[in-house]
């Protein structure tokens, strides 16, 4: 029934954007025709979701990469290039030359809080190394809803809005392959105004097609959508199935648009696009930081309440180093974008007993002003068993809660520190969460961890706790980490 629902939801959307003046089934192939006749060989390929559960399940990817609980994705899936004839290490990686371009022709996701677009750098070989490295670097800023250039929305629900409404995006290395495209959509028809071109600097990079070169993934994140129903937009039928891979060339379009790889049948001028200047963090509003006494004072309330239990104060520090200097060693930061502020806890192991919890407290910054939406995540921090000698870890996140929901509700952050502060008026601006094995009581602001995992690969035995604030509103991409205070865990358990 559910997957009745779904095909009908993604029917609905195909119907609605087939009515759109922007893109049709024929101005999508006068441009293909056009680049064609420019001396470019285009190959389609397909927008898809990337479900980290089900790829880790059919054993397709070894760990899920840190997801954010709260988010979705998106990827491309692309034939490989025309020359190329090495696979690539996932059905969702691909190579990329300096004089390629990817094209994405489509619609914007429904109204919800947050999307974006950007290209990561996967894997990286090394000559000294039988396998390559994982990096999942983004390589600059994303195309996100506070800068993306669009079209007026097709529906009248989202009229005004940057939501429903079409676009393009394209990602090339290269400024005079970058106009070169744009000149073809021109010439039949399509707005400059709503082109996007994502650089790829080639000067980080190892680009090309052969065995040593880059391989990289392009990321679409969403965040709470204002209907349920829109979820759908993100979800299709599974890549993969007992193992295998059933999404693969020949590709073609969906309800989310049309996804194109350019390529020139001969040599062009080149000139490559410079590292992309970054937008910058920092603001010069350190207010948050002024809330650090209200925050001692929460700390404090919160080991006075359970005085009667041994407290360890975990940890808490960057999740990820910055992408750039990932790249530059060859780290993995586990898809970082700039958009958000990413903190991590130290591990701990937590018993099923009533007097064993973590409590999870914080700023709710968008209430600080530093964010547009702030969550915690629970992750599991166990080694995957089943690729023993060699070591990965599942971080999987399986539970989150969200500046989101409204304090009436009692399941998001919001109103959650109040009942310790009670005549502090700023109370308000913080959130206090319990995270246990059990809930006996049936309290309010309680996350439970499941009994059962969500994978038959998976345990949940050391967990950590991470923390995400999404888009500064000031700036359009992550607070500066500078600028706010750390959120922080107190592990309880019973007094030996």
């Amino acid at each position: 029934m559910k997957g009745i629902v779904l095909v009908l939801l993604v029917l609905l959307s195909i119907s609605a954007f087939s009515l759109d003046p922007y893109f049709t089934e024929e101005n999508v192939n006068s441009f293909i025709e056009e680049l064609q006749e420019d001396g470019f060989i285009v190959q389609q390929g397909m927008v898809y979701a990337l479900d980290l559960l089900d790829l880790f399940s059919n054993y397709l990817i070894p760990s899920c990469y840190g997801n954010n609980a709260s988010n979705p994705y998106c990827t491309y899936f692309l034939p490989p290039a025309p020359a190329q004839t090495v696979e690539t290490s996932a059905p969702f990686t691909f190579r990329l030359q300096e004089d390629e371009a990817i094209i994405f022709i489509g619609w914007t996701p429904p109204e919800l809080v947050y999307f974006s677009y950007v290209t990561f750098l996967m894997y990286r070989s090394l000559p000294w190394q039988s396998a390559p490295e994982r990096v999942f670097a983004s390589v600059g800023d994303t195309i996100n809803m506070t800068r993306i250039k669009t079209g007026e929305s097709i529906l009248e629900e989202t009229s005004g809005t940057v939501f429903n409404a079409p676009t393009i995006i394209i990602s090339t290395p290269d400024r005079n392959i970058d106009a070169l495209m744009r000149a073809a959509a021109a010439k039949v028809g399509f707005t400059q105004s709503i082109i996007n071109t994502e650089p790829i600097p080639s000067a980080l990079l190892k680009l090309g097609i052969e065995e040593d070169c880059d391989e990289f993934i392009f990321g679409i994140r969403f965040a709470f959508f204002k209907n349920p129903e829109d979820r759908a937009y993100t979800q299709d039928t599974p890549v993969a199935v007992d193992g295998k891979i059933l999404v693969r060339p020949p590709y073609s379009h969906n309800h989310r648009g049309w996804l194109l790889r350019v390529t020139p049948s001969a040599p062009v001028k080149l000139d490559p696009f410079p590292i992309p200047s970054m937008i910058p963090r920092d603001t010069g509003d350190y207010s948050e930081l002024d809330l650090k006494p209200t925050m001692d004072r929460l700390e404090a309330a919160i080991i006075e309440k359970y005085s009667y239990l041994k407290a360890e104060v975990l940890r808490t520090g960057r999740f990820v180093d910055l992408s750039y200097i990932a790249i530059q060693n060859v780290t993995d930061v586990l898809g970082d974008s700039r958009d958000s502020a990413y903190f991590l806890t130290d591990s701990f192991l937590m018993e099923d007993d009533p007097e064993d919890f973590a409590i999870v407290f914080g700023p709710v910054r968008p209430l600080t002003g530093k964010a547009t939406y702030s969550s915690f995540t629970v992750y599991t921090d166990d080694l995957v068993q089943d690729l023993l000698p060699l070591e990965s870890k599942i971080l999987y996140g399986f539970a989150s809660v969200d500046s989101e929901r409204s304090a009436e509700s009692k399941l998001g952050l919001i109103g959650s520190a109040e009942r310790f502060l009670p005549d502090d008026p700023n109370a308000r601006y913080f959130y206090v969460w319990k995270v246990a094995r059990s809930n006996p009581n049936d309290e309010d602001y309680c996350l439970v961890i499941p009994e059962e995992p969500a994978s038959h690969r998976m345990t949940y035995n050391n967990l950590k706790i991470a923390f995400r604030s999404y888009v500064n509103p000031k700036t359009g991409v992550g607070p500066s980490y500078e600028e706010i205070l750390m959120d922080k865990v107190i592990h309880f358990s019973p007094a030996k």
